[in-house]
């Protein structure tokens, strides 16, 4: 039996779902979240999940998939019951401070993890706030859009001879992966914020939604002052994000350059 240290609670830990298409892998996802311990599953919805069931009938195509996933899901339907649905990724992500997306590309500024190595740092990051770990969607992955709002990506080493993996699968062996990374707990939780030193350490992390404020209020004021070339402003953007990213910002301070942002725009706004 797989031990898991009471140190690190796995309820920190998101597992969100980007758009899957198939039942059997959400079921499937879902059994594998409780063979390791793992309970917040958060699903971003297909547009497809609004219309109609698949094979016709009342209700909607989502409860009809809901329905079909708790089949495989067998002893799992609880994560089922209680799983968050959301729009885009952007609100899946809200209240987290540490995000890791998986792919099997490497993404520029971002650090590249092994299975391990995520298991080891979701434990530490955990112990500072709510961390999360996307999956995307079935036939394509995480977008590089998509992987924009990820702190880190992890890759699952695969054979070159087959190397793509079942999306439920993958949820298992990094699931497997957290779970021990949750039983050292003991022993990384006591370095938690390693690198960050100090008071910094013990300060809260900026939450996914108060710095996708600040990205919207900086993107605005940014392509006012005639800083941003309006015909590709995400290229100057991603450079920023990045730069914000290895910075490990606390809540405090990018709510203190919120503020220095809407002092600009209340200035900017006085002198037209």
């Amino acid at each position: 039996m797989l031990y898991v240290a009471a140190s690190m609670s796995l309820g920190k830990v998101r597992i969100v779902l980007h758009r899957p298409s198939s039942a059997d892998n959400l079921g499937a996802a879902a059994r594998a979240m409780k063979n390791f311990g793992l309970s917040r599953l958060v699903v971003v919805t297909p547009p497809a999940w609004a219309g109609a069931p698949r094979g016709g009938g009342d209700g909607t195509a989502q409860a009809d998939v809901m329905a079909r996933a708790a089949r495989l899901a067998r002893h799992a339907t609880d994560l089922l019951e209680t799983a968050e649905f959301h729009a885009d990724l952007r609100g899946a992500l809200g209240p987290v401070t540490w995000v890791c997306g998986t792919s099997s590309r490497a993404v520029e500024g971002r650090p590249r993890l092994s299975p391990r190595q995520l298991g080891e740092e979701l434990a530490r990051r955990a112990a500072a706030g709510e961390v999360a770990l996307v999956f995307g969607e079935e036939r394509r992955g995480l977008s590089d859009a998509e992987l924009e709002l990820c702190h880190a990506v992890c890759t699952i080493p695969t054979s070159p001879d087959y190397d793509s993996m079942n999306l439920a699968q993958a949820v298992a062996v990094l699931c497997y992966e957290l779970a021990c990374g949750a039983g050292a707990g003991g022993r990384l939780g006591g370095s938690a914020g390693a690198g960050a030193g100090g008071d910094a350490a013990a300060a809260e992390p900026a939450r996914h939604a108060t710095l996708e404020a600040l990205w919207a209020r900086l993107t605005v004021l940014l392509a006012a002052s005639g800083y941003l070339n309006p015909q590709n402003p995400e290229q100057i953007l991603a450079e920023w994000r990045r730069l914000l990213t290895r910075a490990e910002p606390t809540q405090r301070e990018v709510e203190l350059l919120l503020a220095a942002i809407r002092s600009l725009e209340r200035r900017l706004a006085l002198g037209r």
